[in-house]
């Protein structure tokens, strides 16, 4: 697991106590826990993870046939072949963790976009029984993948050349929060899919300088 890349809504971690949720006991399990929270929201200033994240409990389960998705289970997101096993996300053991337990060492899997979208789809079906399209999720959270890449890709680097994670993690949250000669802040610009690229020959050249 690289673990320049940013915590994600959809990051799987071994060793998990959610308070109020019975421990799955199954050795092949570890305890296992999915992040529910938006990447938006568990931070507090675009680094420091926010005290608390909801999680689930991942437990084994039988294996739920792609074509059975959308017309059942759906308090669960089926994660075929996670660790080599069939699990599920349960929705309904949830709660808040505190995130100082989440250490990086112990995250085991990561979402895709499309598998965090297909997540972010089943637990509002959950929630509200309202089907969103996983294109319209797409299309509000692509900036925040776009965003999460930058900074992996920039930490990845720095870590080549010595640097601390937290420090790095630092450096990019100053430089994307800053403005360029265009008057707006690079984080702005991300929203804009034409500019994304530009967006990004920047950075590497500012990293190549830097």
């Amino acid at each position: 697991m690289d673990q320049a890349r940013p915590f994600m809504t959809g990051d799987v971690f071994g060793e998990v106590t959610i308070p109020g949720v019975t421990p799955d006991t199954a050795p092949d399990n570890a305890r296992l826990g999915i992040v529910l929270t938006h990447p938006c929201s568990m931070r507090v200033d675009g680094v420091r993870l926010a005290p608390r994240l909801h999680m689930a409990r991942v437990a084994t389960s039988q294996e739920i046939p792609l074509r059975k998705w959308r017309d059942g289970h759906f308090k669960a997101m089926p994660l075929p072949e996670l660790a080599g096993e069939h699990r599920t996300a349960r929705f309904e053991d949830m709660g808040l963790v505190e995130s100082a337990s989440l250490l990086p060492e112990r995250r085991i899997a990561c979402l895709s976009p499309y598998g965090i979208h297909l997540l972010q789809q089943r637990f509002i079906w959950y929630l509200t029984r309202f089907l969103v399209p996983t294109h319209r999720l797409a299309e509000a959270t692509e900036a925040v993948f776009e965003e999460a890449e930058l900074e992996e890709e920039w930490v990845s680097r720095a870590a080549e050349r010595g640097a601390a994670r937290h420090t790095s993690v630092e450096a990019f949250h100053q430089w994307i929060r800053s403005s360029d000669q265009s008057g707006s802040t690079r984080q702005e610009q991300l929203a804009d899919p034409q500019r994304r690229a530009g967006i990004r020959r920047a950075m590497r050249l500012h990293l190549a300088h830097g």
